[in-house]
């Protein structure tokens, strides 16, 4: 297309030029609706795709400015899901040698083998 005026692609009157306007403005709108939904779907799919750590012990902590331990989990009790960090076995059972309960639903102390006789 070197040499060509560009104008040749258009109608020469006001009537007709504004119509292109429309439909290039309608054009504009949809492709950047494409666009917000492709980026959409990117996002989604790399959230989707990341593996998510498995957490084998929580621990539960108060409310309050302290927060102190309160309670040890295992990693899929529901339970432990609110107010809770998760822990390695070590930090379980250190909270559990320190005195902080073990739940009662999951019994972590049974999974780490500190079962109170």
């Amino acid at each position: 297309m070197a040499g060509r005026d560009p104008r040749a692609l258009f109608p020469p009157d006001l009537a007709r030029l504004e119509v292109v306007e429309q439909q290039l403005h309608a054009l504009l709108i949809e492709v950047r609706t494409l666009i917000a939904e492709a980026r959409r779907d990117q996002r989604l799919a790399a959230t989707e795709h990341r593996p998510v750590p498995e957490v084998e012990w929580r621990i539960q902590y108060g409310i309050g400015a302290v927060r102190r331990p309160v309670m040890v989990h295992t990693g899929d009790c529901s339970m432990g899901m609110a107010r809770s960090r998760p822990a390695s076995r070590e930090q379980a059972v250190q909270a559990l040698a320190q005195g902080v309960e073990a739940c009662a639903i999951c019994r972590a102390d049974s999974g780490l083998g500190m079962l109170e006789a």
